[in-house]
């Protein structure tokens, strides 16, 4: 094969590829559905009513300002508004550590199950990095259950008020993509 016919067959199959790629990313509407939920969550970290628990910690971990190597366990309620007595639509479980040295960063693998009417007994799961001295945050949505099934996507977080050092209320805005028909 000679250099010209080789450039007109890389031409070809880059051309090939870009038209495959676009009709396959205009057509992604019409097999997926875009689902926003925004809630709150009433972390409770001190008290009798403490959703939030210390279950382990480093050796290390007291000569850090981060809490570096702080593992808890959370069982969190959701709700419908910022006021701890609104509407419950769910509750958070999982686990959080603080996982970074220089600054209060966590790395959180929890479940949102949800228990209000619209989505009742299905779950998103987090995976990733929550910088908390960051203004809004950012995490990754990685699978789902029930109404989201194969979802995937992100959530927002932001610190929405922070009533003393136990009780701190968080915004979550969550953006799934979730198959039609499943």
């Amino acid at each position: 094969m000679n250099s010209a016919t080789t450039i007109l067959l890389y031409v070809f199959l880059a051309i090939l590829t870009i038209n495959t790629y676009s009709v396959e990313c205009s057509s992604r509407s019409s097999y997926e559905t875009v689902r926003r939920i925004r809630f709150y969550v009433q972390d409770i970290s001190g008290g009798n009513n403490a959703t939030v628990w210390r279950v382990a910690q480093s050796n290390i971990t007291n000569t850090f300002a981060s809490s570096f190597g702080t593992i808890s366990v959370t069982d969190t309620l959701l709700t419908a508004a910022p006021e701890l007595n609104s509407e419950v639509v769910g509750r958070i479980q999982g686990v959080v550590a603080f996982t970074e040295m220089n600054q209060t960063s966590i790395t959180v693998l929890v479940n949102l199950v949800f228990t209000n009417e619209e989505y009742n007994g299905s779950t998103l799961t987090i995976v990733g990095r929550n910088a908390l001295n960051e203004d809004v945050r950012e995490v990754s949505v990685v699978a789902g259950t029930g109404a989201f099934r194969l979802a995937r996507g992100y959530a927002l977080t932001r610190t929405y008020a922070v009533h003393d050092q136990n009780y701190t209320v968080n915004q979550f805005d969550v953006v799934v993509l979730v198959p039609r028909g499943i």
